[in-house]
C-alpha cells in the first residue's frame, strides 16, 4: 500500500511539472520588510481595452540609432492608453506587496482591471512591428504584476483562471515573431524581451512550455556575449550602443531572477555571461570609451543612469552587492521601470551599505 501511495504521489507530480512555478519577487518576504499602513486603494477609471497596436516606428537611420523627435513623440501619443493600464495594474499589485496589514482589496482591484481588458479580448487584434515590441513589453509587465497577486487570499478562482488564460492567448501570440533564422529581432534584446514576457507568462499560468520558451530566449543573449562583455549586434546600435546593451541586459537580469525563483541559475551559464554584461554596462558608465571604440562612434547616454537605465541594478545588487551600484542606487532611489514589473526597489531593494 506504501508503494502504490508513493507511486501515486510521483505520478502527481508529473503530471503537474510547473504547479510550483514561482515568480522573481518574494511578496511575503518583502512586506515584512518593507510594509507599511497604506490607504484603502482609490478607484480610478480603467482605460479602455485596446486591441490593436499601430505602434510608430521612429529611427530614421539604418543603424537604427537616429529618433525623428516627432515620430516618438507620435509612437508615445498611440500608445498612451496601454501604458496607463499597466501602470495602474503595476500600482495596484505593488499596494498589495507593500501593505501591512496586508489589503487583499489591492489584490482583487488588480484582478479586476486584469478581468476587463482579458474579456475584451485586449492586445489580440492586429498588430504592426512596432505595436509587435509595445505588446511584448505591456505582457511582461502585466504578467509580472500579475505573479506578485496571484497568490492573495480570497480572490475568485475564475477570475484567476480567465486572466491566465489570456495572458497565455497573448504569449502565444507573441511567440510566432521569435525564432526565424536572419531576422535581426530573434537574436537582439527584442528576444530577451520577448523571453521575459513569456517566460513570466509562463510562472504566472504555471505552463511549462512558455517558461521554458523564455528561457530559451534568454540564452540566445547569454550565448551571444563575448569574453570581453559585448553583445555584436547591440554595438551595431552605433552611437546607441552602450544605450542598448543596457536595454539588454535589463531583461537579461531579470529572467535571470525569474530563472533562480525557480531552481536555474542564469548568472552561472555561459561562464557567468550575464554578469560580464552588467560589468561592461557598469565600466561604460564610469567611462564609455570602449563603447566608442567597440561601436566607432562616440555614445549617447544620460549620465549618471536614473529611472529604467538603473532599475534592474535593485535585483542585481540585492544578489551580488556589487559596490560600484551602491553610490547610483542611493542617489537615484526608488527606481521604477514597468516593463520590469514596477517598482524595483520596493521588490528587491536592499540596504547600500
Amino acid at each position: 500500500m506504501r508503494l502504490l501511495a508513493i507511486v501515486a504521489t510521483v505520478t502527481a507530480v508529473l503530471a503537474e511539472p510547473s504547479a510550483s512555478l514561482r515568480g522573481p519577487v518574494d511578496v511575503g518576504a518583502r512586506r515584512a520588510a518593507i510594509g507599511r499602513p497604506l490607504p484603502p486603494p482609490r478607484r480610478a477609471t480603467i482605460p479602455a481595452p485596446v486591441r490593436d497596436l499601430a505602434g510608430v516606428s521612429y529611427y530614421t537611420d539604418v543603424n537604427r540609432s537616429i529618433a525623428d523627435p516627432v515620430l516618438k513623440r507620435k509612437n508615445e501619443a498611440a500608445l498612451a492608453p496601454l501604458r496607463s493600464f499597466a501602470a495602474q495594474v503595476i500600482d495596484l499589485a505593488g499596494g498589495w506587496m507593500k501593505s501591512r496589514p496586508a489589503d487583499v482589496a489591492y489584490a482583487a482591484r488588480a484582478l479586476d482591471a486584469l478581468g476587463a481588458w482579458a474579456r475584451a479580448g485586449a492586445l489580440l487584434g492586429t498588430v504592426n512591428q512596432q505595436g509587435e515590441y509595445e505588446r511584448e513589453w505591456t505582457l511582461g509587465s502585466l504578467a509580472l504584476a500579475y505573479l506578485q497577486i496571484r497568490d492573495a487570499p480570497g480572490l475568485d478562482p475564475a477570475a484567476r483562471t480567465a486572466v491566465e488564460t489570456w495572458l497565455v492567448k497573448i504569449a502565444e501570440a507573441v511567440q510566432p515573431s521569435y525564432g526565424h533564422a536572419g531576422r535581426l529581432s530573434s537574436a537582439n534584446n527584442h528576444a530577451y524581451w520577448a523571453g521575459l514576457a513569456v517566460g513570466a507568462t509562463g510562472a504566472a499560468a504555471r505552463d511549462r512550455a512558455l517558461f521554458d520558451w523564455g528561457l530559451a530566449e534568454a540564452r540566445i543573449g547569454v550565448a551571444q556575449i563575448r569574453a570581453d562583455g559585448f553583445l555584436p549586434l547591440e554595438l551595431d546600435r552605433k552611437a546607441l550602443a552602450l544605450h542598448y546593451h543596457l536595454f539588454a541586459l535589463a531583461p537579461l537580469v531579470m529572467l535571470a531572477e525569474l530563472a533562480c525563483a525557480n531552481g536555474v541559475d542564469l548568472y552561472e551559464e555561459g561562464d557567468g555571461a550575464i554578469r560580464r554584461l552588467a560589468d561592461r554596462v557598469i565600466d561604460g558608465w564610469r567611462d564609455p570609451a570602449a563603447f566608442a571604440t567597440a561601436a566607432g562612434v562616440a555614445q549617447e547616454i544620460k549620465l549618471p543612469p536614473r529611472g529604467p537605465d538603473l532599475a534592474w541594478a535593485e535585483p542585481y545588487f540585492a544578489r551580488f552587492h556589487d559596490r560600484r551600484l551602491a553610490a547610483l542606487l542611493a542617489a537615484a532611489r526608488p527606481l521604477r521601470d514597468d516593463r520590469l514589473g514596477g517598482d524595483l526597489t520596493a521588490a528587491f531593494g536592499v540596504d547600500l551599505k
